[in-house]
């Protein structure tokens, strides 16, 4: 057997020469090892990362990174699913917009029929709010007057010589002392507080009327100008290729969208820079418990959470393959 390639590729060639088959077995040989050169290179950029597809570099070695394994877990998880979601994203993608077209000829039409309804709509509405308030103010002016004629035209000074005077008059009738001037006034006073207690009825009455009145502006204006109208509800845009593959990682994760772009984004920075954790601990979400207690001796794990960064590596080829953006 042979020792190594290039002694593989040198029985070759001798025996291309005796053929008469120099120059071609020259270019055959130079082919081989080409390919030996780019395969050994392979083998040592996976060696270091993880991946043939990621460039050879030193590990980085750091205490402690932003993810706990069970949090890298569920994003291999994720990657997974945005591999296998890549080939049908972009058909989905065009569906999406599809539909959304449909749908946004549909809006602008709406929308074009709610515009020439709105102005006129809002022209009526005007006007009748313009007659309410004339009549409102009206209706304010009349309860402010019945509110200043409460007194009968007495002023609070009188009206307190007069309880004054009334009260002195009912201490000497009930004392049996009482006097026909003390009698007058007595009935000066009730006359009076019961005129007050009648304007106060009729205060109260204008003021219940003008409130009932500016409540029922709604009404009006819709009795007079129909129902207002109102605007569509703006389409919702659809989902780009990269949208829908990013919404089957987030799903497969068990996390928001948003949650799962940081995610992904700092576990793609840890495998393809080659990171390995020295020890201690993970960092990630300091109150899920659930996550700090995996099966591989914890979330904070450095073996767990190495062989989670090298998972993700080993994803790389398949995601370049996929079309799945990194």
């Amino acid at each position: 057997m042979c020792r190594s390639h290039l002694q593989c590729g040198g029985l070759l060639l001798c025996a291309l020469i005796v053929a008469g088959h120099t120059s071609e077995a020259a270019a055959q040989i130079g082919k081989f090892k080409t390919a030996v050169g780019e395969k050994a290179a392979g083998k040592v950029a996976e060696a270091a990362t993880g991946s043939s597809c990621i460039p050879a570099r030193p590990p980085i070695m750091v205490d402690a990174v932003p993810l706990t394994a069970a949090q890298m877990a569920k994003i291999n998880a994720g990657l997974d699913a945005e591999i296998a979601a890549a080939a049908s994203a972009k058909q989905e993608a065009d569906r999406q917009d599809k539909a959304f077209q449909e749908k946004q000829k549909a809006y602008e039409k709406a929308y074009a029929d709610y515009d020439k309804r709105n102005g006129p709509w809002n022209e009526c509405a005007r006007k009748v709010s313009e007659e309410d308030q004339a009549k409102s103010d009206a209706l304010n002016q009349s309860a402010e007057s019945q509110t200043n004629a409460l007194m009968g035209g007495m002023s609070e000074e009188d009206l307190q010589k007069l309880g004054e005077r009334a009260q002195a008059a009912a201490q000497r009738v009930s004392e049996g002392k009482g006097t026909a001037e003390d009698r007058k006034t007595l009935a000066e006073f009730q006359q009076v507080m019961a005129g007050i207690q009648g304007r106060v009825g009729v205060a109260t009455a204008a003021q219940q009327e003008t409130q009932k009145f500016n409540q029922g502006g709604d009404a009006r204006v819709e009795a007079k100008c129909g129902k207002r109208p109102q605007a569509p509800d703006q389409v919702t845009p659809p989902q780009n290729t990269w949208d829908v593959i990013s919404a089957a990682g987030a799903k497969a994760a068990g996390v928001p969208p948003s949650t799962w772009r940081q995610w992904r984004e700092d576990m793609l920075a840890l495998a393809t820079s080659n990171t390995v954790v020295k020890g201690g601990g993970g960092g990630g979400d300091k109150g899920d418990d659930k996550d700090k207690k995996d099966k591989d001796g914890g979330s904070g794990g450095a073996d767990a959470m190495n062989q989670q960064i090298k998972a993700t590596a080993q994803k790389i080829c398949a995601m370049q393959k996929a079309g799945v953006p990194m």
